[in-house]
């Protein structure tokens, strides 16, 4: 997803992963082995993975402008393949 984030810079998407009961060092350490520069949000009470009824990770969700799942992965996947692209293409080109 590192590769996708940078490949959408500038366009409106942001790609936020969540760390549950993670370390901040992990955090970092994770961030720079990976080169993922998108933000990472800490949460130790897993109040956001439950918001979202995450019961296992890796999970993705694609949300709209409006806040509404419009999309959801339930294991890790390439973003970069062409149906994938289509994809998020198709949801950026949602109305504002």
């Amino acid at each position: 997803m590192a590769k996708l984030s940078e490949e959408l810079k500038g366009a409106e998407f942001v790609l936020l992963k969540v760390a549950t009961k993670e370390k901040d060092k992990d955090v970092i350490k994770y961030k720079k082995e990976h080169h993922f520069s998108s933000p990472i949000l800490l949460e130790d009470d897993a109040a956001v993975s439950n918001a979202y009824g995450v019961s296992s990770r890796p999970q993705t969700f694609f949300i709209n402008r409006e806040g509404k799942i419009v999309a959801r992965a339930l294991k890790e996947m390439d973003w970069t393949t062409k149906n994938m692209r289509e994809l998020i293409e198709y949801l950026l080109k949602e109305k504002k």
